[in-house]
């Protein structure tokens, strides 16, 4: 399968109703795929609402801030490897710059909880993901 990549939810919307199923990838691939369930909801004449003032979970800050630490973590051990290098210690510098990019990601992990990320995920007993959205009929 030919990989495609998607800038905005009416792209998104499109290659659902061509596919039927998409994988969706990293933070970015997350708000679109919220984009386009909104846009496809209100083109159905249905409403729904993603509730940023929900409290928070564990599972929200475990997941969320591990996922933007590693991130970090990553970007900075490219960083300071590179820098490391101008001191002939690129190892030295990517272990530095993990820590550092690490404990920013991790940051911008609880930040990003706080302002309304969460993490559901349900499976019934046979294993199967389940997606609950309740929705309402737009007046």
């Amino acid at each position: 399968m030919k990989k495609q990549t998607i800038s905005n939810a009416t792209q998104l919307v499109r290659a659902l109703e061509q596919h039927g199923a998409l994988t969706i990838h990293g933070p970015q691939g997350l708000v679109l795929a919220r984009q386009a369930i909104e846009q496809v909801m209100k083109q159905a004449g249905y409403g729904i609402t993603f509730d940023p003032a929900s409290a928070p979970d564990l599972v929200d800050y475990l997941t969320v801030t591990t996922v933007s630490g590693i991130e970090g973590a990553i970007a900075g051990a490219g960083l300071g490897a590179l820098v490391g290098l101008l001191f002939r210690q690129p190892a030295a510098g990517a272990a530095i710059g993990a820590g550092l990019g690490g404990l920013a990601g991790a940051g911008r992990g609880i930040q990003r909880v706080e302002i309304g990320w969460r993490v559901r995920a349900v499976r019934e007993l046979d294993g199967a993901p389940v997606v609950t959205i309740n929705a309402l009929m737009a007046a």
